[in-house]
């Protein structure tokens, strides 16, 4: 949108075309300003004009994240970025996103991410207990759908941003009864870009392979 915006000369030559009719503003009933004392006070105009109308065009480029460039950081602080959480690389991405609190979405957010994961989704439907004496035998009576539980696979060895954690020997007199000899996998990262998309009722049950 910047290539739109006006030269200096085109401001002048933009505000001489608002002149009035008659020869005191037509220079002697001729349109043309080269060489007259008038051409100079239009370019004076155009000269403290055009850079202020210049900066005012400049701001449709600013407007939109995806050509934005002088104001990128203001939009990182509306839309909170940069965030370890989302799954989104960059604030313009996050701005742009279309996508749904859906297993598909939160795959493919994680594998932008290094993360090779399958989602099962699980829904939770109960059964309402009956008392006696207010149930027909034979009448089983289904409540509404109570939830949501993903069930997120983690494929460890086909994730590039999982880092297997460092092996250390249990060290004599630093150890308690009861304590694992090892810690599970670190995939706390994940689990919080998961927890971004996932359905804010929903469980998360995460395995690792």
């Amino acid at each position: 949108m910047t290539d739109l915006c006006r030269t200096d000369d085109e401001v002048a030559r933009g505000l001489a075309a608002l002149r009035p009719r008659g020869d005191a503003w037509r220079n002697g009933g001729h349109d043309g300003l080269n060489g007259s004392t008038m051409a100079g006070f239009f370019a004076g105009l155009g000269a403290a004009i055009g850079p202020v109308e210049r900066r005012v065009c400049a701001l449709i480029d600013e407007f939109f994240c995806s050509s934005a460039v002088e104001t990128l950081d203001l939009w990182a602080l509306e839309y909170g970025a940069p965030d370890g959480c989302d799954p989104f690389a960059d604030v313009c991405e996050k701005v742009n996103a279309v996508g749904d609190s859906i297993p598909a979405y939160a795959e493919a957010a994680a594998l932008r991410r290094g993360w090779s994961i399958v989602i099962a989704q699980e829904f939770i439907t109960i059964v309402q207990c009956c008392r006696m004496g207010h149930g027909r035998m034979g009448m089983l009576r289904m409540g509404a759908q109570d939830g949501v539980a993903w069930r997120i696979t983690v494929d460890l060895a086909s994730s590039p941003s999982y880092v297997a954690a460092e092996n250390r020997k249990p060290l004599l007199g630093r150890m308690l009864m009861g304590w694992a000899f090892d810690c599970g996998p670190d995939i706390e990262a994940l689990a919080c870009l998961i927890r971004r998309i996932a359905p804010a009722h929903a469980d998360l049950v995460f395995e690792t392979i």
